[in-house]
């Protein structure tokens, strides 16, 4: 073996030695035997997959603030504005910051919508597509070309540049329909678009504070009269918050029988949404308990990253899962497990990642050691990662300790 681990903690509490060899996980059991080049004691420190970052903007990231935006529409013309200083050598020096960001924190695997639009052409996407091949060693990153914009239209040239970024290599196609002045048509063309390249479709759907779903229900109506269950991811999916309960139930039955993976962005949308409310303001996260009791994949992801839609954002996807237990009201071990498994387990489900992805034989060895005992305690204490492997292969360390220099008598 290249690699065991003994005393691995599972989230189920238990205690087993991971054997690693050629970059997977060849077998688990407690006290395995050797022997293998390197032995690294884990000591009953919670193990888990690594992370799966299922919804980030890397051609945004880090650009800043630039003086805040009140509303996602704002933040949208804001990055709008800045189309014209957007260059390969820009995009990949600040995304290859967030990859890293993103690597030491234990993510294994990122998604990022790419703006692909004609004022952009096809520069960030392969600025990313060069970032996507460099880091490949360290992390998988996943490329979704979208149109973006307010009130925009599928026209032509956005389209032949969806095209060309499918014949380039994306992994799925996506875009705001939403946004556009023709939601439904916008979502039967990047449809036929996916199925003439047999790409997966990741949309971000209905992220407004508007008591108005029309959009995710037609996107699932869709997906299961053409087919393509299992291949659908919807992010954001605000306003199923704003409808009424009847509502939501026929909707989200609607997306279980559609086998739509949903994502929930809860540290961008708490700060983007409700900004024109009075009080009770809205706060624009999607009905996670409800979408997860009716049998519906849902994880969350950390989305912008210290830009016109958000100023905050570390690529941490522990950091994110506390703000979501918070924000969902799930504080208990039970559901803090939940919540843990969301940024893992659900995500890789949400990004195709299939039998290569998990804690069992046969998987990639993407792991990631914490500095806790259970899933509650990691959330909690937002600990520390000990070890971050990628297929096998140590890429980060880190530590939480703090050395005091003083003493209390």
């Amino acid at each position: 073996m290249d690699l065991l681990l003994r005393r691995a903690r599972f989230m189920d509490g238990s205690l087993q030695d991971i054997a690693i060899r050629d970059g997977r996980i060849r077998d688990m059991g407690p006290d395995l035997p050797g022997p293998a080049r390197e032995i690294v004691d884990v000591k009953g420190r919670l193990v888990i997959p690594a992370f799966v970052d299922a919804h980030t903007h890397l051609e945004k990231a880090l650009v800043g603030v630039a003086g805040g935006a009140a509303s996602l529409e704002e933040a949208i013309l804001a990055f709008a504005r800045l189309y014209n200083t957007l260059t390969r050598e820009d995009v990949q020096a600040r995304a290859g910051k967030v990859l890293e960001m993103a690597i030491g924190h234990g993510t294994g695997t990122l998604r990022s919508h790419v703006t692909v639009v004609p004022e952009i052409g096809l520069v960030a996407l392969e600025a990313l597509l060069e970032l996507k091949e460099k880091y490949s060693p360290f992390i998988d990153l996943q490329l979704v070309a979208m149109p973006a914009g307010v009130d925009y239209d599928l026209d032509d040239a956005t389209l032949k540049l969806l095209e060309e970024a499918a014949r380039l290599g994306v992994d799925a196609l996506g875009g705001a329909p939403h946004l556009s002045r023709d939601p439904f048509d916008s979502i039967d063309k990047t449809f036929d678009l996916a199925e003439k390249y047999g790409l997966p479709v990741d949309f971000h759907v209905d992220e407004h504070d508007e008591p108005d779903v029309r959009t995710l229900e037609y996107l699932a109506e869709k997906t299961r009269e053409r087919g393509w269950a299992g291949r659908v991811v919807a992010g954001h999916c605000c306003a199923l918050a704003a409808v009424p309960d009847d509502v939501a139930a026929r909707v989200i039955e609607k997306v279980r029988e559609a086998r739509i993976s949903i994502i929930t962005l809860p540290s961008c949308n708490l700060y983007l949404m409700g900004r024109k409310d009075r009080q009770p303001v809205r706060r624009g996260v999607t009905r996670v308990r409800e979408l997860l009791e009716a049998g519906v994949n849902v994880a969350y992801a950390s989305d912008n990253i210290r830009d016109p839609f958000r100023p905050f954002g570390n690529a941490d996807m522990l950091e994110e899962a506390l703000i979501t237990a918070q924000v969902l009201q799930m504080g208990l071990p039970r559901e803090l497990e939940t919540v843990l498994k969301m940024g893992t387990y659900n995500a890789a489900a949400a990004t195709g990642l299939g039998e290569d992805y998990g804690l069992r034989p046969g998987a990639r060895a993407d792991l990631v050691v914490l500095e806790a005992e259970s899933p509650a305690e990691a959330v909690i204490t937002q600990a520390a990662k000990a070890y971050v492997f990628k297929g096998g292969r140590l890429v980060a360390r880190g530590r939480k300790d703090t050395e005091l220099y003083f003493k209390v008598e």
